[in-house]
């Protein structure tokens, strides 16, 4: 196999195991919302908006150890202050888009809509989560992970 095909191969590998991640993030992630939501049930957008927030807080402390761990494991530096810098980054970065799109999408729903919360939030939770983790990915390979120095 010629280079340039080692690395597509490799990068697919990578990427399969992102996807693993995302999952396992996603049941963090997703099971933490529905938890609030089963626990202290509410129709108030803020506050949803802060379950939301709690969980993605959980899913990216998920996503830095097993990203960190496995994914990226050969080009993770767990003790490169930089590289933790730059994750961090990239994880508020993940929240705030996340989270914003979480909002702007339950906001209307809740407001103008009989549909239930429960239902709301987590059609307004994939579609959030499908935006962010695409961005995210590109963000560590291209450089949190990144072989070459980006700062």
């Amino acid at each position: 196999m010629n280079t340039r095909g080692a690395k597509l191969k490799k990068g697919g590998v990578r990427f399969s195991k992102f996807t693993v991640v995302g999952f396992a993030n996603a049941v963090v992630d997703i099971g933490t919302l529905n938890l609030f939501l089963w626990l202290a049930p509410t129709r108030d957008p803020s506050l949803l908006a802060l379950y939301n927030g709690v969980a993605l807080v959980l899913a990216n402390l998920n996503s830095y150890f097993w990203n960190t761990r496995w994914t990226f494991r050969g080009r993770a530096q767990r003790r490169d202050p930089r590289q933790r810098l730059l994750f961090t980054l990239q994880a508020i970065f993940n929240i705030c888009i996340s989270n914003g799109l979480f909002f702007v999408l339950i906001r209307p729903v809740l407001i103008y809509t009989d549909i239930p919360a429960y239902l709301a939030g987590n059609v307004a939770k994939l579609i959030s989560v499908a935006v962010a983790s695409t961005i995210s990915f590109f963000l560590l390979r291209y450089v949190v992970f990144s072989r070459k120095p980006r700062l």
